[in-house]
C-alpha cells in the first residue's frame, strides 16, 4: 500500500513514523483510519496487524492524495 501510494503522482515522498502495538480486540474500520492536514502535505494513520502506524505523505496536491486513497478503499470515507 505506502508503494503503491508513493507511486502516485501528487506524492513527493511517503515516511513512517511511530509504530504503537494495537489494543484490544477490535477491528478497524480502514487501513487508513485517519487523515489529516499539516503544512507539508497530510497525516495519516495506518493500521496493520497488531499495530498502528503513523505515516505522512509529502505533496503539495493533498486533495487528489485524499481522493486516490479513498478510490483504493483505503479509508473509511
Amino acid at each position: 500500500m505506502l508503494d503503491r501510494l508513493a507511486a502516485h503522482p501528487a506524492v513527493h515522498r511517503v515516511a513512517t513514523g511511530k509504530v504503537t502495538p494495537r489494543m484490544g480486540s477490535g477491528r478497524p474500520i480502514a487501513l487508513i483510519s485517519k487523515v489529516r492536514p499539516v503544512a507539508s502535505g497530510l497525516s495519516i494513520t495506518i493500521n496493520v496487524a497488531g499495530a498502528i502506524v503513523d505515516g505522512y505523505v509529502i505533496t503539495d496536491q493533498p486533495e487528489a492524495v485524499v481522493a486516490f486513497m479513498a478510490e483504493q478503499g483505503w479509508t473509511a470515507s
